[in-house]
């Protein structure tokens, strides 16, 4: 007599419907960046590993000709901190939601993506506590599996679906549209287009991401010290 597998926790099932989206764009993406590791003669076990360990996937596609290229440390390295810098803007308005437990915390810090912030900041505040690390989790699980059916399947995928890497600025697009939805807040976009198009503007190409990224944590540590300072007024108004 055959048991059957036990039922999955309420929270991580509702993870798993907020995270359909996420795994539409993932899967194809993660595909690509398998195809593109081993054609660029990765070993598919290590493609696989940057998905588990590395877990970001404008990083991973820039990786690529770097490692196969040679590419020491010190420029990887560089890469990895130009590339990423922007995730200190995720994790500042979701310090509050991060799991209590320490191994949780530091996992759920290290898996914010730019997909899992959108959904997160468009779930109501007091599910999003509670959603938060399953959330993130199940999206890695979908990258993961793209990462290694196109890994294994590699050419067989590439030659006959072109443009996989699109996917992502699609689902990008489609995020934030549902977050605008859910916050009727238009300033973050506002405020993103801004700071893009004045990094732009005065500075070279190669260093645009960089300064909008620098301008945008310049804004958010004026906003929050704001905020802060509202409060201080409060309390001693309410003493």
């Amino acid at each position: 007599m055959s048991s059957s597998p036990p039922p999955m926790p309420p929270r991580w099932r509702t993870a798993l419907r907020a995270s359909l989206p996420v795994g539409l764009g993932y899967l194809p993406v993660g595909i690509a960046f398998g195809v593109l590791a081993v054609e660029a003669g990765l070993p598919v076990w290590v493609a696989l590993l940057m998905s588990v360990l590395v877990y970001a996937g404008a990083l991973q596609f820039a990786a690529i000709p770097l490692l196969a290229a040679g590419a020491g440390l010190p420029a990887v390295g560089l890469t990895a901190l130009l590339i990423n810098l922007r995730h200190l803007l995720y994790a500042l308005p979701l310090l509050r939601d991060l799991p209590r437990q320490r191994a949780a915390r530091l996992y759920t810090l290290a898996a914010l993506t730019d997909e899992t912030y959108s959904l997160a900041t468009a779930m109501p505040p007091a599910q999003r506590a509670r959603l938060l690390l399953p959330v993130a989790a199940v999206n890695q699980a979908w990258w993961v599996l793209g990462t290694l059916v196109g890994a294994l399947l590699g050419p067989a995928i590439g030659s006959r679906v072109p443009n996989l890497d699109f996917a992502l600025p699609c689902l990008f697009l489609i995020l934030a549209i549902e977050q605008y939805r859910a916050s009727r807040q238009a300033f973050p976009l506002v405020a993103g287009v801004v700071v893009t198009a004045v990094a732009r503007a005065v500075l070279p190409d190669a260093h645009g991401l960089l300064g909008a990224l620098l301008l945008a944590l310049l804004w958010l540590g004026w906003q929050a010290r704001r905020d802060a300072r509202h409060a201080g007024h409060a309390e001693e108004g309410d003493a």
